[in-house]
């Protein structure tokens, strides 16, 4: 996929902004990219809302051991955050290439512990996309 100069820009904005820089780095270009092509800023929000609250969810269920109170809870409202981010993510590709939709389709909707890793590391770049929308 051919990504723009404008949002080649954002990117190298968020991947300096951000402290450590961004895991997914050529992922969120391509959602950027598909967002702005389709302009779905709407989606683009939700993805990144989305994507803020799996990372929240995530960051707390690796503090509390399973067998805690509330653990079960924890990891179904993760698999529900995952799974709504997924269908987000899937709206976005409508418009993508077969090429970047086979790999969105392998990295991202698969259902591997690979793909989890995957998208727990887009949804740290998502919430400090947020973050960063907030000027936090």
């Amino acid at each position: 996929m051919q990504i723009s100069e404008d949002t080649l820009a954002v990117i190298n904005y968020l991947h300096e902004a951000i402290e450590g820089g961004l895991r997914k780095r050529n992922d969120v270009a391509v959602v950027l990219e598909l967002a702005a092509a389709a302009d779905d800023a709407d989606t683009f929000n939700n993805v990144t809302r989305l994507g803020t609250g799996a990372w929240k969810v995530y960051s707390t269920l690796r503090r509390v051991r399973p067998g805690d109170d509330g653990y079960r809870l924890l990891e179904e409202e993760f698999a529900r955050q995952i799974n709504d981010l997924r269908e987000h993510l899937a709206v976005l590709m409508h418009s993508a290439e077969d090429e970047t939709l086979k790999r969105f389709d392998e990295v991202y909707f698969g259902m591997t512990q690979g793909v989890l890793r995957n998208l727990v590391d887009l949804s740290h770049d998502l919430s400090k996309i947020k973050d960063l929308q907030r000027g936090a």
